[in-house]
């Protein structure tokens, strides 16, 4: 981790707001398990994290508001996590980063995740320092895409 945060700082400047610091940004959790929307809320205070029950309700939510990365269980009823991250990325392409939490040790479903464009994968029981590990990376590359699409922006652009 100690790499990943003098690489931000280099990118950052010590003056910038340093988005791995102060995570504002926009993250949806889907779980169908109510414990593990308290164990959650406990890992990710600090984080701007909204809460659902089923992909059904992710999907209402991604319409109507900006998220930039959903977190979703594997398993649950109605729309699966797989689905979820389907419909997601039929939709939404890579604007919005899917990370996939699973109990399960079924080597297709890694496959199928990262097959499907999951950006990530991890397994249940979650460990705070991986999720938060992996929440500062995804950032860290939406932030390296964003500076980057706007000096290609920038450059298009007539003086």
């Amino acid at each position: 981790m100690g790499k990943l945060w003098q690489k931000s700082q280099e990118i950052l400047g010590k003056g910038d707001k340093n988005p791995v610091q102060n995570p504002d940004t926009p993250i949806l959790f889907v779980d169908d398990d109510p414990i593990i929307h308290g164990v959650m809320s406990k890992y990710l205070k600090d984080w701007n994290v909204t809460s659902v029950f089923s992909g059904e309700e992710a999907l209402d939510r991604l319409e109507n508001e900006n998220f930039v990365i959903v977190i979703t269980d594997l398993r649950m009823p109605g729309i699966s996590g797989i689905g979820l991250l389907h419909k997601i990325k039929a939709k939404y392409n890579n604007r919005v980063q899917v990370i996939v939490i699973t109990v399960s040790d079924d080597l297709d479903d890694l496959v199928d995740a990262l097959d499907g464009g999951a950006s990530d994968f991890l397994l249940k029981p979650l460990k705070k320092e991986v999720l938060i590990e992996v929440l500062q990376h995804t950032v860290l590359r939406i932030d390296r895409w964003n500076q980057s699409l706007n000096k290609l922006i920038n450059k298009q652009s007539p003086p």
